[in-house]
């Protein structure tokens, strides 16, 4: 009963905040047809984890400030709805909160049958969240890693549902579940937004595009239905992880593999924070009949912050969106300078408006910057032509997204000379990617022609068809580049280059599934009243084809959400549970007890000492830490020398634990658990297996409390020798 407690709760708290939030979505929505509404939702959600975050050096991180901020967010809302009572229409309303509703009961139900924090990188994410959830200032200190925090990390995603869970006491492994299932609605419910604002409110296409960006895979899935349950040629073991692995030594997830996959990474919490800044750059792309890009400083900073948000939240998706900022401002201005004729006007107001908005995005966060120590980068390097993208790996993924964009973008040449010279500049596409050793271009060089083409065609009206050109230009730019340089990273060698697809490839996704359902729009919209017996035959014939082509796209691409679903579901064979923590119970019933305890009883983040070992990634190991987000002496080592860390210190401090446990000598451990400042000392069934522990040091009362006894033991240290 009090699962289904805390669930309610967090629905109507979400419920609650989306409706404070609305006159200040609408402000930076007020050109769109739903005034802002898909993104009330997301945008409070982004307000008061700012505002508790930035209180948070002030009073602390706690509940207080929390309060604190909810209740100046309502203050602000409300003297602005006084000013302008500019609410959206019923309809608006009612279809954004069936769609939410809709979509988080939907996949809060999913979680419900795949809820276990185990396997994978579920461990790393719960930490974090552990972490965040815990500490009363930031950054919150490393789990992994006694004695230092989290400042090479972007922890905001984390936050960002760390700060509903800790208003309303939501337990951290039932918070887990709760908050996959919320990133999936209110990015769901963005995405309806997305489609029904381009479609000048036409519910329908708002469904499809949100099915299109969020439910439908790629034609992997296909083939691996075929080959795993038709034909039989591979076992049906994990049926939907090869989807993401197309590409060779490289991943390329995309949103429904990510939300069934489970593993609550940054990339997947900033998917609806991406799309908040989108639905923010559609308004001002629209705005036409003003002088000013934002219409008021309340207006520039929602959007300043929103657009900072992204940064601390996955910082590779800040880059992306500043020069897709720059863009719409700059047909903004250009879209001025056509009607005026006033160049300095416009370049002036070009230059001030991205220098206020980087400066602001940057300076909303100066707090995180200034304790923010990356180590995991170190530049860039260009990608070996063995390492590339091949064209039929790229049409595996994105085929359908292609298929539709290109057919649009065609429609946009309106005219035989237009299209013989795109046909020259297919063939220049094509010498390009010989001689270059680059086989995409052949696909990439043409559409970032057509949609650049479209997109500066568009200018002086700047309508949704050009909003979605430039879509389409910047996901062909940022495919390019990732085949031309990678972030150099502590990877090395054949995967070198996998996490700069794995975070780009996303956006390529989201962008692509976008402009691919408005596409579709406009081709339905333009040819569905074409009389077919006054066509010539073979444009009958033609347009046939290209139907047949879709459908058999579509329904290609809808095989992988069906089956991943269900052989996921059966694959993980759990008891439907919210708690996360469940499957423990049978794992190893004594670390739940025992962590159970440790949840409810320790504050503040003492250091914890657990067993560890050099290749403890993606094992049992560091389960304590992981689970309650207290700092324990060395973790998940790979991770760790991932982000920076001393490998020297990292393989002192697993002889330093192995030390600890085994020595006979009370001096010897306790100068060892005073180097790392250890509070408590946890002996289960895994440090057992893992050192041959002398217990008798102890059981000294001079030096240790046994605070928890059972199949596992927990000691307090009571001081120093």
């Amino acid at each position: 009963m009090l699962d289904y407690l805390h669930v309610i709760f967090w629905f109507i708290f979400i419920e609650i905040l989306g409706l404070v939030s609305m006159p200040l979505a609408g402000i930076a929505g007020n050109r769109l047809a739903d005034k802002g509404y898909s993104a009330a939702r997301t945008l409070g959600i982004v307000l008061i984890t700012y505002l508790a975050w930035l209180f948070s050096y002030i009073w602390g991180f706690n509940r207080h400030t929390i309060i604190i901020s909810a209740f100046l967010l309502c203050l602000i809302s409300g003297i602005i709805y006084r000013k302008q009572r500019n609410l959206p229409e019923k309809k608006i309303l009612l279809s954004n909160e069936l769609v939410f509703a809709s979509s988080f009961f939907f996949f809060l139900l999913i979680r419900i049958y795949l809820s276990e924090i185990y396997r994978h990188e579920k461990f790393m994410d719960f930490a974090f969240l552990n972490a965040v959830m815990r500490t009363s200032s930031f950054p919150s200190a490393d789990p992994w890693f006694a004695g230092s925090s989290l400042d090479f990390y972007y922890y905001f995603g984390y936050l960002s549902v760390g700060v509903p869970g800790k208003l309303l006491s939501v337990e951290p492994s039932m918070l887990f579940n709760l908050a996959i299932a919320l990133t999936f609605a209110l990015s769901f419910n963005l995405l309806f937004g997305f489609g029904y604002n381009l479609t000048h409110g036409k519910i329908r296409y708002g469904l499809l595009t949100a099915l299109s960006v969020i439910l439908l895979g790629n034609l992997q899935g296909l083939k691996e239905f075929i080959s795993m349950y038709l034909t039989r040629e591979t076992a049906p073991i994990e049926y939907y992880w090869n989807s993401s692995r197309v590409i060779p030594y490289t991943i390329n997830e995309f949103p429904y593999f990510s939300f069934i996959h489970g593993d609550l990474h940054s990339h997947m919490l900033a998917i609806p924070f991406q799309l908040l800044v989108l639905a923010f750059l559609l308004n001002i792309y629209l705005r036409k009949d003003s002088n000013r890009v934002f219409e008021s400083i309340l207006e520039l900073l929602i959007f300043s912050v929103s657009l900072g948000f992204l940064f601390p939240s996955n910082s590779w998706d800040f880059p992306i969106y500043l020069s897709l900022t720059f863009a719409v401002v700059f047909a903004f201005y250009y879209g001025n300078y056509i009607h005026n004729k006033i160049l300095s006007r416009s370049v002036n107001g070009f230059l001030g408006t991205v220098v206020s908005v980087f400066t602001l995005s940057l300076l909303s966060y100066l707090p995180f910057y200034l304790s923010f120590k990356p180590q995991a980068a170190g530049g860039f390097d260009f990608v070996p032509p063995e390492l590339r993208t091949t064209i039929g790996e790229f049409l595996v993924l994105f085929s359908l997204f292609l298929f539709l964009t290109f057919s649009f973008l065609m429609t946009r040449l309106e005219s035989r000379k237009k299209i013989q010279y795109f046909i020259l500049w297919t063939g220049i596409s094509a010498f390009l990617a010989r001689e270059l050793a680059i086989s995409l271009l052949v696909i990439l060089i043409p559409l970032l022609a057509l949609s650049l083409y479209s997109f500066l065609k568009d200018l002086p009206e700047r309508s949704n068809a050009g909003f979605s050109s430039l879509l389409i230009a910047m996901a062909a730019f940022i495919a390019i580049i990732c085949e031309v340089i990678f972030l150099d990273d502590p990877i090395s060698g054949s995967f070198a280059r996998m996490n700069t697809v794995f975070k780009f490839y996303m956006h390529l996704w989201v962008f692509l599934a976008i402009a691919a359902s408005y596409s579709f729009y406009q081709l339905y919209s333009r040819y569905r009243h074409f009389p077919e017996n006054g066509l010539p035959t073979n444009r009958v014939y033609g347009k046939k084809v290209w139907m047949f082509s879709l459908v058999l796209l579509v329904l290609s691409c809808s095989v992988f959400p069906v089956v991943a679903t269900f052989t996921r579901i059966e694959d993980m064979n759990a008891k439907p549970a919210l708690d996360g923590m469940e499957y423990m119970k049978e794992l190893d019933s004594g670390d739940y007890a025992a962590i159970k305890w440790i949840q409810e009883n320790l504050r503040g983040i003492p250091v914890i000492l657990e067993a560890s070992s050099d290749d403890s990634s993606y094992h049992y190991i560091s389960r304590v830490s992981a689970n309650t987000g207290l700092p324990t002496v060395i973790g998940w080592t790979s991770h760790e020398r991932f982000w920076g860390r001393d490998n020297e210190e990292i393989m002192t401090r697993i002889e330093d634990v192995n030390a600890i446990y085994s020595t006979g000598s009370i001096k010897k451990a306790l100068e060892l658990m005073n180097k790392y400042n250890v509070n408590y000392v946890y002996i289960g069934q895994l440090e057992r297996q893992t050192y041959d522990i002398k217990t008798d040091k102890f059981e000294d009362k001079t030096y240790f409390e046994p605070v928890y006894q059972g199949s596992v033991r927990i000691y307090k240290v009571k001081k120093g020798f």
